[in-house]
């Protein structure tokens, strides 16, 4: 049986990324104290295929009316791999969801941890969540659902973030470098200078293109340090334009920004400017 993580609420989850499990057939479900979460205990494990930032991750079902009415009452108790939280809500908001149903947000905090923050989103059997404990723990949990079933519930997955771990890992990845992609849609040719500032508004890059019609032009990769960079851009020696991109670590989950320019026939916007992130 195949268990595909769907893609979820972009404000909830952060860097939630698509996977496959293959449950064996010798699986027994393991309930929370408060019967809101039930843990799958997988026996055959001869399959996974996960993300390498994650420390830790369980596949579970979850009962989303106790849950609801647990979130709706002001405090709601999560087992999350192990460790029991008292999260208490404080703030609730109700919209239509994609399938009909009556979609709840729920934002709170941790019990005992002022820089904790949970958000909980539920649609009918449908449970997404980000838990951010905070001081002392400095972990995060994420549960999305997949498009999978056992036992007629929907298999969701929760996955940890020990960002100590991740601090640690990140520091063992280069920096991913600046790179900048020229295009020009215009019937007319431009000429265009690019100039590159670092954070101590330090030229680290300098070069004018000329474009005719339809061409396009990548630039060389720029080695850079950790932060944000400045782009100045200046159109056909007359316009001035500034863009701000951001340079990180090359992982999985997020890498330097990467700037697109693309030169249009129009009077007062005469670029379309975008920033990719890989």
């Amino acid at each position: 049986m195949r268990i595909k993580v769907l893609a979820a609420a972009g404000l909830i989850l952060l860097g939630i990324v698509v996977f496959s499990i293959y449950l064996g057939s010798n699986n027994e479900s393991v309930p929370d104290d408060k019967g809101i979460i039930q843990k799958i205990e997988v026996k055959n494990s001869s399959f996974l295929e996960v993300s390498e930032d994650w420390d830790g991750f369980e596949t579970v079902i979850i009962d989303t009316d106790k849950l609801r009415k647990a979130a709706d009452n002001g405090q709601v108790t999560l087992s999350l791999m192990g460790e029991e939280f008292e999260v208490r809500i404080q703030e609730v908001s109700r919209q239509n969801g994609k399938n009909g149903e009556n979609a709840y947000f729920y934002i709170g905090s941790i019990v005992g941890s002022k820089q904790s923050r949970a958000e909980l989103y539920i649609e009918g059997e449908i449970f997404h969540g980000s838990v951010e404990l905070g001081e002392p723990w400095n972990v995060t949990y994420n549960i999305a659902h997949t498009d999978e079933r056992y036992n007629g519930k929907i298999v969701h997955v929760m996955f940890m973030i020990d960002w100590e771990k991740e601090r640690e890992r990140l520091e063992q990845e280069d920096i991913d470098p600046l790179q900048f992609f020229l295009i020009n849609s215009d019937s007319r040719k431009h000429v265009i200078s690019i100039e590159i500032f670092d954070f101590n508004n330090k030229s680290i890059f300098k070069e004018t293109y000329t474009l005719g019609f339809e061409d396009e032009i990548s630039s060389p990769k720029i080695d850079a340090e950790l932060g944000q960079y400045r782009y100045e851009i200046i159109l056909d020696n007359n316009s001035t334009f500034e863009q701000k991109v951001q340079a990180d670590h090359a992982t999985n989950l997020c890498s330097s920004e990467k700037l697109y320019i693309n030169l249009i026939d129009h009077p007062e916007y005469p670029m379309e400017i975008g920033i990719e992130v890989a």
